[in-house]
């Protein structure tokens, strides 16, 4: 038998491949839409949909002017954080109360993200002339940062970061659903339908991670505002963080600083999953809880924020945002108010002065 085929035209081609372009355009917009636009750490690298674990609750605005950061000279706080404290959403209550407050990263000590042994002369020479420093470090890098003293004798410069809505941690009252302006693109969109797929399937946990996010059933729908609140997804390096053994560094950055008259308070700032999950769940090393640590030795200030912080998490709603690694706005600001009280007690000389 002879099948004869005829030849496909040049125009019909050309309007197959249009068609094809155009009814892919048209997929690709529809899951922008659906999807909606991306917001959180954890959405952006797990490709997880906004959709489902975008925060549906506002949070509140923070007057611009709270936002100041004060030079090194001036400040009579000086903080050293990471992403916590780099957007200085906490910090603005410590400057409502007029509190001179200024903020440097891990990165500008110059010393890849470890503490001077020198810290507190370093700091002297640099020009601060302040009383207190908060050294603020997320849970889960903490050993890391702490595990080796730098013996770098570079001078510690700061470096002034004016924040405005275009920062890209500026907090948020609200989410956009979908902006024309800033697309999810369409590879992100073909993993987040396929990662909705096998949420849809309840499969079990180890078949839920993406990228470095991890999908873990929860029930909390009490606790977030997310659709879909009986997941949540936590960064895996949450479960793969060292067991911290470095208290004896601690204590000499510690001693360090109060040598030059200056005193640190040491902020661990838990893990998502720490205050979700609970102490050590999941995680690939053993635990050690870091404010026990601390506790141990009187003459370290650190605030057990790991206790304070699974309690406050049970009351206020998007305590951490879904979406993210991080505080929601009311969560920063709880801290802000916490910190201000324990500065209160610290200046009145009162024993433990940030307890709950």
């Amino acid at each position: 038998m002879n099948v004869h085929l005829q030849p496909i035209s040049f125009k019909k081609y050309s309007l197959t491949l249009i068609y094809s372009f155009f009814i892919m355009a048209i997929i690709a917009w529809c899951m922008e839409f659906y999807f909606e636009r991306l917001y959180g750490d954890l959405t952006r690298i797990g490709n997880f949909p906004e959709h489902s674990f975008g925060w549906k609750s506002d949070q509140p605005a923070v007057l611009p002017e709270n936002f100041k950061d004060y030079p090194m000279a001036e400040a009579d706080i000086l903080v050293i954080g990471d992403s916590f404290s780099v957007s200085r959403v906490w910090q603005s209550k410590l400057i409502a109360d007029g509190l001179k407050v200024g903020t440097m990263t891990w990165q500008e000590l110059r010393t890849d993200e470890a503490l001077r042994a020198d810290l507190g002369e370093a700091l002297r020479a640099a020009g601060f002339k302040g009383r207190y420093v908060i050294i603020e470090s997320i849970e889960r890098l903490f050993q890391g940062r702490m595990k080796a003293l730098s013996s770098s004798r570079e001078p510690i410069v700061k470096h002034e970061l004016i924040l405005n809505s275009a920062f890209p941690m500026y907090p948020l009252v609200k989410r956009e659903r979908v902006t024309f302006s800033k697309l999810n693109g369409a590879d992100w969109g073909v993993k987040a339908l396929y990662n909705t797929l096998k949420l849809s399937l309840n499969l079990p946990e180890k078949y839920l991670k993406s990228g470095a996010v991890q999908a873990v059933n929860f029930d909390g729908c009490q606790l977030f505002s997310h659709r879909l609140c009986h997941y949540a997804i936590f960064v895996d390096g949450d479960f793969k963080k060292e067991t911290f053994n470095s208290i004896d560094n601690v204590l000499t950055v510690n001693k360090s600083l109060q040598t030059v008259g200056i005193q640190p308070i040491w902020l661990i700032v838990p893990d998502k999953a720490t205050v979700y999950l609970g102490y050590g769940q999941l995680t690939k090393y053993p635990y050690q809880n870091i404010w026990q640590s601390f506790a141990q030795h009187p003459e370290l200030i650190a605030p057990d924020l790991g206790s304070v912080f699974i309690e406050k998490s049970r009351t206020i709603k998007d305590f951490y945002m879904p979406n993210d690694t991080h505080l929601s706005t009311n969560g920063f600001l709880y801290l802000g108010e916490f910190m201000t009280h324990g500065f209160h007690n610290l200046q009145a000389n009162q024993a433990n002065p940030f307890s709950p």
